[in-house]
């Protein structure tokens, strides 16, 4: 699960929106969205994962948006910042990758 807000220079960010996770990848996500988002826009998202405590708050620039045929938005977002809510959060997610690709 996750919630975006669009970030823009003259305004304060919305109440935010929220999505499905549908992949991560260490350079983006893609999720599912009620709302189309235009290309381009930059998206603060805070990430919930059920194994952790703290969310993961990233930043980025959304690079496509297509129709789904549920009547919902595929969104692509690359990465250009990604944080951790405390400091054991990073080792936290680290693993759960790790384990969860099962490398």
């Amino acid at each position: 699960m996750l919630r975006f807000r669009k970030v823009e220079a003259d305004t304060l960010p919305e109440d935010g929106v929220d999505a499905l996770t549908v992949n991560i990848s260490g350079g983006g996500i893609c999720f599912s969205s009620p709302n189309e988002v235009e290309i381009g826009a930059l998206l603060a998202i805070e990430l919930t994962l059920p194994d952790f405590n703290s969310a993961v708050v990233s930043f980025g620039r959304t690079v496509w948006c297509e129709p789904g045929e549920d009547g919902k938005y595929q969104v692509g977002l690359e990465f250009w910042w990604i944080g951790w809510g405390d400091d054991g959060a990073q080792k936290a997610i680290t693993d759960y990758i790790k384990n969860t690709l099962e490398f």
